[in-house]
Protein backbone atom coordinates (compact mmCIF):
# COMPACT_ATOMS: atom_id res chain seq x y z
CA UNK A 1 0.00 0.00 0.00
CA UNK A 2 1.49 3.60 -1.01
CA UNK A 3 1.54 6.18 1.48
CA UNK A 4 -1.27 8.92 0.90
CA UNK A 5 -0.28 12.44 -0.44
CA UNK A 6 0.28 14.83 1.59
CA UNK A 7 -1.87 18.12 1.05
CA UNK A 8 0.59 21.45 2.41
CA UNK A 9 -0.49 23.37 4.70
CA UNK A 10 1.04 26.60 3.49
CA UNK A 11 -0.37 28.78 6.64
CA UNK A 12 0.38 25.75 8.93
CA UNK A 13 4.22 25.56 7.42
CA UNK A 14 4.69 28.94 7.55
CA UNK A 15 4.12 29.32 11.13
CA UNK A 16 5.95 25.97 12.23
CA UNK A 17 9.56 28.33 10.34
CA UNK A 18 8.21 31.37 12.94
CA UNK A 19 8.17 29.41 15.45
CA UNK A 20 11.65 27.60 15.11
CA UNK A 21 12.94 31.43 14.43
CA UNK A 22 11.17 32.82 16.99
CA UNK A 23 12.26 29.92 19.80
CA UNK A 24 15.86 29.64 18.07
CA UNK A 25 16.90 31.95 15.64
CA UNK A 26 18.93 34.33 17.57
CA UNK A 27 21.01 31.25 19.09
CA UNK A 28 24.48 31.09 17.69
CA UNK A 29 24.71 28.79 14.45
CA UNK A 30 21.24 27.90 13.98
CA UNK A 31 20.97 28.69 10.71
CA UNK A 32 19.14 27.43 7.57
CA UNK A 33 20.49 23.95 8.04
CA UNK A 34 19.49 23.41 10.98
CA UNK A 35 16.06 24.68 10.40
CA UNK A 36 15.29 22.92 8.07
CA UNK A 37 16.25 19.65 9.79
CA UNK A 38 14.06 20.17 12.79
CA UNK A 39 11.29 20.54 10.15
CA UNK A 40 12.34 17.25 8.43
CA UNK A 41 12.33 15.29 11.79
CA UNK A 42 9.13 16.91 13.38
CA UNK A 43 7.24 16.32 9.80
CA UNK A 44 8.89 12.59 9.75
CA UNK A 45 8.39 12.00 13.11
CA UNK A 46 4.39 12.87 13.22
CA UNK A 47 4.31 10.68 9.87
CA UNK A 48 5.80 7.52 11.57
CA UNK A 49 3.56 8.19 14.52
CA UNK A 50 0.31 9.24 12.61
CA UNK A 51 0.60 8.51 9.41
CA UNK A 52 0.47 12.38 8.63
CA UNK A 53 2.60 15.00 9.03
CA UNK A 54 2.38 18.07 11.12
CA UNK A 55 2.25 20.70 7.81
CA UNK A 56 1.89 18.45 4.59
CA UNK A 57 5.38 19.65 3.19
CA UNK A 58 6.71 17.61 0.37
CA UNK A 59 10.64 17.19 1.18
CA UNK A 60 13.39 16.87 -1.57
CA UNK A 61 16.81 15.91 -2.01
CA UNK A 62 19.32 18.40 -1.88
CA UNK A 63 23.71 18.28 -1.12
CA UNK A 64 22.77 18.63 2.65
CA UNK A 65 20.04 16.38 3.35
CA UNK A 66 16.19 16.53 2.99
CA UNK A 67 14.56 20.10 2.55
CA UNK A 68 11.21 21.16 2.25
CA UNK A 69 10.19 22.35 -0.95
CA UNK A 70 8.07 25.13 0.04
CA UNK A 71 10.79 26.77 2.41
CA UNK A 72 12.17 29.58 0.20
CA UNK A 73 8.29 30.53 -1.17
CA UNK A 74 7.35 30.45 2.62
CA UNK A 75 10.93 32.13 3.58
CA UNK A 76 10.12 34.99 1.38
CA UNK A 77 6.52 35.48 2.19
CA UNK A 78 7.37 35.67 5.94
CA UNK A 79 9.87 37.91 4.94
CA UNK A 80 7.70 40.17 2.58
CA UNK A 81 5.19 40.46 5.52
CA UNK A 82 7.35 41.88 7.67
CA UNK A 83 7.56 38.91 9.81
CA UNK A 84 11.12 37.79 9.48
CA UNK A 85 14.35 39.00 8.83
CA UNK A 86 16.97 36.63 6.70
CA UNK A 87 20.62 37.57 6.07
CA UNK A 88 24.18 35.81 5.30
CA UNK A 89 26.48 35.51 8.36
CA UNK A 90 29.69 34.08 6.11
CA UNK A 91 28.13 30.92 5.26
CA UNK A 92 25.32 30.99 7.34
CA UNK A 93 21.90 31.59 6.33
CA UNK A 94 20.30 33.25 9.77
CA UNK A 95 16.80 34.57 10.66
CA UNK A 96 15.35 36.69 13.06
CA UNK A 97 11.62 37.54 14.36
CA UNK A 98 10.54 39.97 17.43
CA UNK A 99 6.64 38.88 16.77
CA UNK A 100 5.90 36.30 18.25
CA UNK A 101 4.15 33.17 15.80
CA UNK A 102 0.39 31.97 16.02
CA UNK A 103 0.45 28.38 17.33
CA UNK A 104 -3.20 27.86 18.00
CA UNK A 105 -2.89 25.64 14.86
CA UNK A 106 -0.58 23.10 16.49
CA UNK A 107 -1.22 19.95 18.87
CA UNK A 108 0.35 19.82 21.81
CA UNK A 109 2.55 16.89 20.59
CA UNK A 110 3.22 19.21 17.43
CA UNK A 111 4.24 21.46 19.88
CA UNK A 112 6.80 18.90 21.82
CA UNK A 113 8.14 17.77 18.91
CA UNK A 114 8.79 21.07 17.54
CA UNK A 115 10.55 22.27 20.97
CA UNK A 116 12.64 18.46 21.26
CA UNK A 117 13.75 18.79 18.04
CA UNK A 118 14.91 22.17 18.27
CA UNK A 119 16.77 21.63 21.52
CA UNK A 120 18.27 18.18 19.99
CA UNK A 121 19.47 20.05 16.85
CA UNK A 122 20.83 23.13 18.40
CA UNK A 123 22.78 21.93 21.66
CA UNK A 124 24.04 18.39 20.23
CA UNK A 125 24.77 19.41 16.73
CA UNK A 126 26.79 21.40 14.21
CA UNK A 127 25.10 22.10 10.46
CA UNK A 128 27.31 19.74 9.39
CA UNK A 129 26.50 16.69 12.13
CA UNK A 130 22.89 16.44 11.81
CA UNK A 131 23.24 17.24 7.82
CA UNK A 132 25.30 13.58 8.29
CA UNK A 133 22.14 12.43 10.71
CA UNK A 134 20.08 12.72 7.65
CA UNK A 135 22.24 11.47 4.69
CA UNK A 136 20.37 8.28 5.66
CA UNK A 137 19.30 5.06 3.54
CA UNK A 138 16.66 7.11 1.97
CA UNK A 139 18.52 10.36 1.33
CA UNK A 140 21.41 8.08 -0.64
CA UNK A 141 18.77 6.29 -3.15
CA UNK A 142 17.06 9.47 -4.08
CA UNK A 143 18.61 11.70 -6.67
CA UNK A 144 19.76 15.34 -6.41
CA UNK A 145 15.71 17.14 -6.30
CA UNK A 146 13.56 14.32 -6.02
CA UNK A 147 10.94 13.87 -3.45
CA UNK A 148 11.98 11.87 -0.30
CA UNK A 149 8.95 10.13 1.64
CA UNK A 150 8.35 10.85 4.88
CA UNK A 151 8.47 6.95 5.60
CA UNK A 152 12.14 6.65 4.03
CA UNK A 153 13.54 8.35 7.57
CA UNK A 154 12.70 4.33 8.49
CA UNK A 155 14.71 2.84 5.46
CA UNK A 156 17.96 1.47 6.76
CA UNK A 157 20.65 -0.94 4.54
CA UNK A 158 20.20 -4.37 4.89
CA UNK A 159 23.05 -5.65 6.63
CA UNK A 160 25.46 -9.03 5.17
CA UNK A 161 24.06 -11.96 8.02
CA UNK A 162 26.76 -13.23 9.94
CA UNK A 163 27.73 -16.87 9.95
CA UNK A 164 25.48 -17.99 12.41
CA UNK A 165 22.37 -16.30 10.89
CA UNK A 166 23.45 -18.43 7.47
CA UNK A 167 23.93 -21.57 9.43
CA UNK A 168 20.47 -20.88 10.81
CA UNK A 169 19.25 -20.37 7.33
CA UNK A 170 20.86 -23.40 6.05
CA UNK A 171 19.54 -25.60 9.14
CA UNK A 172 15.73 -24.38 7.99
CA UNK A 173 16.07 -24.73 4.53
CA UNK A 174 17.52 -28.85 5.12
CA UNK A 175 14.56 -29.16 7.59
CA UNK A 176 11.86 -28.08 4.70
CA UNK A 177 14.12 -30.31 1.95
CA UNK A 178 15.03 -27.46 0.23
CA UNK A 179 18.91 -27.57 0.20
Amino acid sequence: MRPKKEVLNFEKFKRAIHYVIWKAGNRANFGATKLNKVLWFTDAGMYVLHQHSMTGATYVREKHGPVPKPFVPAREALKKAGTIEVWKDGKLTRFRTKSNPDMTEFSSEEMRLLDHWIEVIDKEHTAESISEKTHDYGWEIAIEGEEIPLIAILAERVRQPNEEEIAWAHDRMKKRGLG
